[in-house]
């Protein structure tokens, strides 16, 4: 068995590195869009990112209603997440 020189030990350890902080990225990436999520369910009628027109007209009818991806201000703008939530899906399968 050949030995790896210092440069290939370099290579690998940088590797295993950069997966544990994108396993990392992508469990606070999904922490972000669970408390996103909450959010936008729990003030449905006025919040930051809908707006507070509906607060007082809507206070009879208090229907949950699931928040859309257009909803999602903060998980949409990172350039990652897409590919967080692709890795998080693959993780489940396995």
């Amino acid at each position: 068995m050949a030995m790896l020189t210092e440069a290939e030990r370099e290579l690998a350890d940088l590797i295993a590195k950069k997966r544990q902080l994108d396993k990392s990225l992508a469990s606070i990436e999904a922490s972000i869009y669970a408390l996103e999520g909450s959010y936008l369910e729990e003030t449905q009628y006025g919040n930051i990112v809908r707006g507070f027109e509906g607060y007082l007209s809507s206070r009879a009818d208090r229907r949950k209603s699931r928040p859309t991806d257009s909803d999602r201000l903060f998980s949409q703008s990172s350039v990652t997440y897409l590919k967080a939530i692709e890795m998080r899906q693959r993780e489940d399968m396995a």
